[in-house]
């Protein structure tokens, strides 16, 4: 009586345990949890760094000299002071140029996050529905094995009853075990996409979860159209964002082959000869770098050939979403006429023919093996309906993800 109170209390203690989780769940989940997002994230407040610093103006120098230092002289009398402050100038618009290319950084930077967030929605998508399909599976299995063990217990009372043979209850027996290892497999395979998918959330702890959402087919997408998928994909808009910041960054290359220019004021007393007087004199100068060798040409070369890369990539990526697109909305199509006008049918027909396979059995109007080989038909039915059920939705997910939805 102990034992058995333990073993209710456990299996009440595992039910409490297990927790529903939908997609929108998940996902959320995911969003909050994965360590790879939140590392994306900190590459913005670099970005952000970057930008504030292009933004500060160079700091002034400072120069203390001294001049005429021999041997024999007297510091205070005989040696001339010199102090000035050097300030470099940014006049010429390079300061506005790294200011503009560190925003188009920042963009860029905000645009792969958003590009990152979007890739792990997708994945855990396509996580859910495989997991929530071994579920599906699991539960048919169990559900198969439990009915199925009134059948051995009715062929074990006819025989009892000397109303069958011998082999007849063997060969139901061996039918219950083959059920009972799909069973288990089955089960092994959910606890498998189970983990994959609570690995996709980023979770730590890989506790029991209900898959709540529903397995049928009510879900309808209308696709949007290509144009709008390449205005929406993720991946189009970190292209145009590095193209942008290329192009930034080629006409700061550009301007960065103008000269520099300094300014210096400064103070200088100067001790006169053979006296204990000086002369005190403002110093003002204006210094400017000449661009004879260096004009910047590596950088400028280097910066076009990146604008030219950029776009040829761009041009790349609308290609591919192009593709992905038409090939999502075509699955779609397909996974869906498949459910109706294949799958459907040949599961009620499955349906239809172990039902009367089994009141035909009842009756003695048919033997064993086709009673069998009805149940197995009606379970290979029921098997390829959830299959088809979970690909179809992970179609929807594709051709989501092909139009760029976010979330």
């Amino acid at each position: 009586m102990r034992r058995q109170f333990a073993f209710l209390a456990l299996l009440a203690g595992l039910c409490r345990a297990q927790v529903g989780l939908s997609q929108e769940e998940a996902v959320n989940r995911a969003l909050r949890s994965r360590a790879s997002l939140r590392a994306e994230g900190e590459r913005i407040a670099a970005a952000d760094g970057l930008k504030k610093q292009a933004a500060l103006r160079p700091n002034p120098e400072f120069q203390f000299q001294n001049e005429n230092l021999r041997p024999g002289q007297t510091y205070g009398r005989d040696v001339d002071t010199l102090a000035t402050i050097n300030q470099p100038l940014d006049v010429l618009g390079k300061r506005r140029l790294r200011i503009a290319w560190a925003s188009d950084g920042v963009g860029r930077t905000q645009a792969e996050y958003e590009l990152a967030r979007w890739q792990i929605a997708q994945g855990v998508k396509l996580a859910y529905w495989t997991a929530r399909g071994a579920q599906e599976v699991r539960e048919v299995l169990r559900s198969t094995v439990a009915n199925f063990q009134k059948t051995i217990d009715y062929h074990a009372a006819q025989l009892s009853a000397g109303a069958i043979a011998e082999q007849d209850l063997l060969r139901v027996r061996l039918e219950g075990e083959r059920l009972q290892i799909s069973a288990n497999l089955a089960a092994i395979e959910a606890n498998r996409t189970r983990i994959e998918l609570l690995k996709q959330m980023g979770q730590t702890d890989f506790a029991e979860v209900i898959l709540t959402e529903p397995l049928a087919l009510d879900a309808a997408v209308m696709p949007v159209g290509v144009e709008q998928a390449l205005a929406q994909r993720f991946e189009i808009k970190v292209a145009r964002a590095a193209l942008e910041q290329s192009k930034s960054n080629g006409k700061l290359q550009d301007i960065s082959a103008r000269p520099d220019l300094n300014v210096t004021y400064g103070y200088k007393r100067t001790q006169l000869p053979d006296t204990q007087q000086g002369v005190n004199t403002a110093i003002v100068s204006l210094r400017v770098t000449l661009p004879a060798a260096d004009r910047n040409q590596g950088n400028r070369i280097a910066a076009q050939a990146e604008i030219r890369r950029q776009q040829e990539l761009l041009t790349a990526v609308e290609a591919e979403v192009r593709a992905e697109y038409f090939g999502a909305v075509q699955e779609y199509e397909a996974r869906r006429g498949e459910l109706i006008n294949s799958l459907q049918p040949f599961r009620e027909h499955a349906a239809n023919i172990s039902s009367i396979a089994a009141a035909a059995y009842a009756e003695g109007g048919t033997d064993l093996l086709r009673l069998l080989d009805a149940e197995r038909s009606r379970l290979d039915a029921e098997m390829a309906w959830t299959r088809g059920l979970v690909e179809y939705r992970q179609s929807i997910v594709r051709l989501e993800a092909a139009e760029g939805v976010n979330q």
